[in-house]
């Protein structure tokens, strides 16, 4: 990775933000999706690449002001970046995905509420919110195999599949973000290199979403 500009587009953020995180071994992430919601990992392997190929004048700061991640120019925010971690299975349902207070959506627009809140106060930054969503495939797996595992959400998992309410590789739930995210802003997707935990196949998908 070269030098940064807070300045991304989507594409280019995008891009960085798959590189760095792709720094973690497939079998790593799964362990990381299989066995808890992983935003806090995913933002700091982000935060570490832009640490690394930061400018003279850029600091990276993680929990800035009740904000994931920012980098500073000056002291200034230039760039804003939320994140969030879900299930597939969350957003392939209706209820989970835009109803009431602990939805999806209503997550994303607090999100996009502090933002604006803040580039009211230092003036114009670049803001984009991150999703990452995941399954677990324990269709087939026994519960004493899931347990011994610690299979994080697997009752979850195992209800979605069961219902093919989010596909086996969690196609409906992808569809389902993508479909209402694309009424927010400009909408990047892409799949996650990931494998196995243990004898789990494990999906991933990274959303990058710039606001309108």
């Amino acid at each position: 990775m070269n030098e940064f500009d807070p300045r991304f587009t989507p594409d280019q953020l995008m891009r960085f933000c798959l590189d760095a995180i792709h720094e973690i071994r497939p079998d790593d992430l799964a362990y990381l999706f299989a066995t808890g919601k992983s935003e806090l990992e995913i933002r700091n392997q982000i935060a570490m690449a832009m640490h690394r190929n930061r400018g003279n004048n850029h600091v990276i700061a993680r929990e800035w002001k009740r904000h994931d991640l920012a980098v500073l120019e000056n002291g200034d925010p230039k760039l804003i970046i939320e994140g969030k971690s879900w299930i597939h299975a969350d957003a392939a349902n209706p209820k989970k995905l835009t109803k009431g207070k602990d939805s999806i959506q209503s997550g994303m627009l607090r999100d996009l509420k502090k933002i604006k809140a803040t580039a009211k106060r230092f003036g114009s930054i670049n803001e984009f919110l991150t999703i990452t969503i995941f399954t677990v495939d324990v269709s087939n797996k026994t519960k004493a195999e899931i347990d011994a595992a610690h299979i994080k959400y697997a009752r979850s998992h195992k209800k979605a599949l069961g219902s093919k309410s989010s596909g086996i590789d969690g196609s409906v739930g992808r569809g389902a973000l993508t479909e209402m995210l694309v009424n927010y802003g400009i909408v990047k997707r892409e799949p996650l290199n990931v494998s196995n935990y243990l004898n789990f196949r494990v999906f991933a998908d990274f959303f990058l979403l710039k606001p309108f």
